[in-house]
């Protein structure tokens, strides 16, 4: 669960299937996602959203930053929307 007190984001349930890696590396990826919404989301910015599923392709090495990152990439362009 992971939240932005400055942008109203709330995320309630996330799943993360991270091939190859386990469960702590899963929790470090979605506490990257919370940092990185918490960055990059424009001030004010909320919108409801029941579910969203985003498939996000990364590059084979990449580091747990760079999928957290890409991950908020993609839940803000989905918000955006």
């Amino acid at each position: 669960m992971a939240e932005n007190q400055n942008t109203g984001i709330h995320i309630g349930h996330l799943n993360l299937r991270l091939p190859g890696d386990g469960a702590d590396a899963a929790q470090r990826v979605a506490g990257g996602i919370g940092r990185s919404l918490a960055e990059k989301v424009p001030l004010g910015m909320q919108r409801h959203l029941g579910a969203l599923s985003v498939r996000v392709p990364v590059a084979a090495g990449a580091t747990e930053a760079e999928i957290s990152d890409a991950i908020a990439e993609a839940i803000i362009g989905a918000l955006r929307k």
